[in-house]
């Protein structure tokens, strides 16, 4: 019976492990990249052998090198603190001052890694990095260049001239002359304690130092499985050994890509075997990539999250034995969540490990770091942290407690804590909001936060396996900070510490638990290697991912590793290619799917590599988009509210029953014009009670400056109130217009005065400026209607009256209720005055339009002031007050509403009465309407009412 298996790699390499050593299997040594491929091939050594037998001995190839030197790998923070140390050796040679660690370990990592470039690629450091000052010395220099390399290297230093050089240029030389010295001494130092980078064991291995591959003589024979990009060490230690017969290798490779010298797929295999003299134990490259059974799915998803929500489809018919294997491969590792989130399947194997960075508690351990930097430079704590800490789900905390806090902040407009207001909110705000007496101190506490949380019982299993592998990385940290101090290193600059703990929390990872040899597999693109599966789901197959666009960053210029054979940007997009292409091997069936929206994190387009595929093979390719779900829009949904039952209860709160009843529920201009732009906007706010959502203290809600210019206003004129205004008074009293704006936006803040300039500055300076602005136009304009009387300024009771309507056959008082602005007697003409600092007009269609649910010019602005003109007559028994609007951003109209028809004809005398009467008919009509219980509250049709209207999202618009 034919294995559901043979054909695949590993299934292939098993047999010929078995035919070539058959029971002396157990003293064979198997070396792979990655541990992955382990499994598989004890499960093939298994099914091919049909019996029980010994395992050969399994490595992956940092494992089996270190067996051949006594040196340890330097840990990378130990790394990085003896490059800094020889680095402030050779500046103090040279007379210049020392840098500090937070300020070198940006340029540290990426020294480091061009060190191990070098070293894993045998060049020559001080070759790479020898200032060349005189291009014709190249060929002296370089005798065994080509004409390319030595073209290379011109291009680089001719952009170095002397007579053009500028300061970046020659701090790029002072820090290129520093690297031989610096190569040499940090590898020495490291020497010196028995430690060696992962690059430099390779390099030794290569060269015989400090090394001994005698270890592989331990062996009866080893075997290399899987390998693709070697580097220069390896390609010469791995052809050392060959030669000497102690290894042979078994690359995967297909004749697709493998015999086409264009494919780069196949560049690495092809170097290894015809460049290099490395013998494939598989002869002959099938070729399975050309195949027509080959069926690819090619599916363009609408965005990331919808990739992963495309797998419950993709899934519908999955095989749950999955015997032959299937496997979900993430191209783009971000996907994990979404994917996870997604798959219904209690079999799904992971490989690529659960990020410690996406998990709830990277968020709090970032968050107590930010309140640690915070209170770095102040004992006050901003409150989006505050609020961060108070709400986290991780975090216990009185809810009264908590909700006082909010309410401080919203309410309140508090925009900082001291840090003694929050010491009080619990145990772990004792360690959170106290700063500590060194940095290394503040990792420790951090590690207590984290075994804090766990002891509440509130972590998830996963989560619980992240928090433990977290406290192993932090008091790691500790460890190797202790281990500085002994050796005389200071306390660091806290924020730097802070960073170092960030990398070290970022990089960690928790695998899942599972079952690796059956159920569904999901791994990243390098797990995959050495695998191979019947049906492939691939997600995040995006030009810009695969293969990917950035290179590490390096100080080695492109034309110098070009020259030295380091690695460029072709080569990572060959390991990219290779990656993809063997996956290809053996399956079947193959969706791709990749994100076709375009935004900053994404190209929108698919990987070249799909069309590479459709061009060159007879493989069926279907193209398909992710259709959005078919769910009725929301958008589309009527909202109706009969005015029936507690509905009805809340309109009847608006009568006034007898003569000793208070009118708490009153109808206001606001009100009024709230129903007639939106019936059910009257309701939410009036009706059911939703109060409108505040704004955050460094947020400016939209009516902060409307609000704080009446105060300005008020106050401004408050002296002479109930006298004759002059131009004098207004020049005398502008003065102190910017002492008036700033007690006007504390009050509307409920800030302190005295710190109004100094908590959120930025946003608050603005604010003043725009309020000093719109203060100095209306004092411009009234500088124009001197000498007039001020009656009233923002009254606030006087202005209540009864209003009878009809309800259905009975007769009904309700209270109509306004507060005006100013009230002001210019010529013997009382005026209405009402400020507005929003985009309102005195232009209006015609009256009609003003009430009409369609049209697109409701003039909101003139209604309310008509509304506070009819109240103040009926109330003070007065006629022909005129009705004013102050729209601040213009006067160039006046201040008078005019009809846009008509040549702009002003509105006065009988043609403003009547106008007047229209409205007060019109008021009447809706009034009546507001509370005829046969008249259900509704959505306005016009949405450009629903802009910024409060309650669109209960709405859905």
């Amino acid at each position: 019976m034919k294995s559901v298996n043979e054909g695949k790699f590993l299934n292939r390499v098993a047999a010929d492990l078995l035919d070539r050593f058959g029971n002396e299997l157990q003293d064979v040594a198997v070396v792979f990249n990655n541990k992955r491929p382990q499994l598989y091939l004890k499960k093939y050594l298994a099914e091919v052998s049909g019996k029980p037998i010994w395992s050969p001995q399994m490595y992956t190839i940092q494992e089996f090198l270190s067996l051949g030197t006594t040196l340890v790998p330097a840990g990378q923070l130990k790394q990085f603190f003896v490059l800094y140390t020889c680095y402030n050796e050779l500046l103090k040679s040279e007379g210049k001052d020392s840098v500090s660690p937070d300020e070198f370990y940006p340029l540290a990592e990426i020294i480091l890694g061009d060190f191990s470039q070098v070293d894993y690629y045998l060049a020559n450091a001080n070759e790479i990095f020898g200032l060349i000052e005189d291009i014709a010395e190249l060929q002296l220099q370089f005798p065994n260049f080509d004409e390319d390399q030595l073209q290379f290297m011109r291009t680089f230093w001719g952009s170095f001239s002397a007579k053009k050089q500028n300061q970046m240029q020659e701090r790029f030389i002072e820090l290129w002359q520093r690297m031989p010295a610096l190569y040499v001494n940090f590898h020495a130092r490291l020497a010196k304690e028995d430690l060696v980078t992962n690059a430099r064991m390779y390099r030794n291995l290569a060269e015989g130092k400090d090394s001994d591959p005698s270890f592989l003589k331990t062996f009866k024979h080893t075997v290399f499985v899987g390998f693709n990009a070697l580097s220069r060490a390896e390609e010469k230690f791995f052809k050392q050994w060959q030669e000497k017969e102690w290894c042979s290798f078994y690359f995967d490779v297909d004749a697709h890509y493998f015999s086409n010298p264009l494919q780069e797929a196949g560049h690495f295999i092809r170097r290894n075997i015809h460049t290099v003299g490395l013998v494939n134990q598989f002869q002959e490259a099938p070729a399975r990539l050309n195949d027509k059974a080959k069926e690819f799915f090619v599916v363009q998803a609408l965005g990331n999250v919808a990739q992963g929500k495309l797998l419950s489809e993709l899934l519908d018919q999955k095989d749950t034995k999955n015997e032959g294997g299937k496997a979900i491969i993430l191209a783009d590792e971000k996907l994990l969540i979404p994917a996870l989130q997604t798959i219904d399947d209690d079999s799904v194997n992971v490989t690529m490990g659960y990020p410690f960075e996406q998990s709830a508690l990277y968020g709090l351990c970032d968050l107590w770091l930010s309140i640690q930097e915070a209170l770095l430079s102040d004992d006050e704590v901003n409150y989006k942290h505050v609020l961060s800490f108070l709400f986290n789900p991780l975090i216990t905390i009185d809810a009264d407690l908590r909700n006082k806090m909010h309410n401080q902040v919203v309410d309140e407009k508090k925009i900082t804590f001291n840090k003694t207001e929050l010491l009080h909110t619990g145990k772990i705000a004792g360690i959170t909001f106290n700063h500590f007496i060194d940095s290394f101190t503040s990792i420790r506490h951090l590690a207590s936060v984290l075994l804090y949380v766990a002891e509440e019982g509130k972590l998830q299993r996963m989560d619980s396996l992240l928090s433990t592998e977290a406290v192993k990385a932090l008091n790691a940290l500790t460890d190797s900070f202790e281990e500085l101090k002994a050796e005389g290193a200071k306390d660091f600059n806290p924020r730097f510490v802070f960073k170092l703990i960030r990398r070290a929390l970022q990089g960690l990872t928790v695998p899942f638990e599972g079952e690796p040899l059956a159920g569904l597999q999901v791994m990243g693109l390098l797990e995959s290697r050495n695998l191979d599966f019947d049906e492939l789901i691939v997600l995040g197959v995006n030009e810009g991912i695969l293969p990917k666009i950035n290179n590490t960053p390096s100080f080695i210029p492109d034309n110098i590793r070009r020259a030295f054979g380091l690695p460029i940007l072709e080569h990572q997009n060959a390991i990219s290619a290779y990656l993809f292409y063997r996956l290809l091997h053996v399956a079947k069936k193959i969706t791709l799917v990749y994100n076709g929206v375009t935004d900053e994190k994404s190209t929108g387009e698919e990987s070249r590599f799909i069309k590479q595929l459709e061009f060159e093979t007879n493989c069926t390719f279907i193209n398909r988009v992710q259709q959005n779900q078919a769910i009725e829009n929301p958008r589309e949904l009527k909202i109706v509210v009969e005015k029936n039952g507690d509905v009805l209860k809340g309109l009847e709160k608006y009568f006034k029953r007898n003569s000793t009843a208070k009118y708490d529920k009153k109808i206001s201009a606001t009100a009024f014009t709230d129903y007639n732009t939106c019936s059910l906007r009257f309701f939410y706010k009036n009706i059911a009670g939703l109060k409108e959502p505040k704004d955050l203290p460094d947020r400016i809600e939209a009516n902060l400056i409307g609000s704080a210019l009446h105060t300005v206003m008020e106050v401004f004129y408050e002296p002479v109130t109930g006298q004759e205004v002059t131009a004098d008074f207004i020049k005398e009293r502008e003065t102190r217009l910017s002492d008036l704006c700033e007690f006007a936006l504390a009050k509307e803040l409920k800030l302190n005065a005295a710190k109004t300039g100094t908590q959120t500055p930025a946003l608050q300076q603005i604010v003043l400026q725009v309020l000093e602005q719109y203060a100095l136009k209306i004092l411009r304009n009234d500088e124009k209607l001197t000498p007039f009387k001020i009656e009233e300024l923002e009254n606030k009771s006087d202005y209540v009256m009864l209003y009878p309507i009809e309800v259905g056959s009975k007769s009904q008082n309700i209270w109509l209720y306004g507060i005006i602005d100013r009230v002001d007697v210019k010529d013997g003409k009382i005026r209405i005055v009402d400020y507005k600092t929003g985009k309102d007009q005195l232009k209006y269609k015609d009256f009609p339009s003003l009430f009409e649910d369609q049209a697109k010019d409701h003039n909101k602005a003139l209604i309310q002031t008509l509304f506070y003109t009819y109240v103040y007559e009926q109330v003070k028994k007065r006629q022909y007050v005129e009705p004013h609007l102050y729209t601040v951003r213009d006067f160039k109209e006046g201040t008078l509403f005019k009809e846009k028809h008509k040549g702009g004809l002003l509105l006065q005398d009988q043609s403003l009465e009547a106008f007047k009467s229209m409205f007060a008919d019109k008021l009447r009509e809706k009034l009546e309407e507001l509370f005829d219980e046969n008249i259900p509250f509704v959505q306005t049709e016009n949405k450009e009412n629903c802009g910024y209207c409060p309650y669109k999202d209960i709405c859905q618009r």
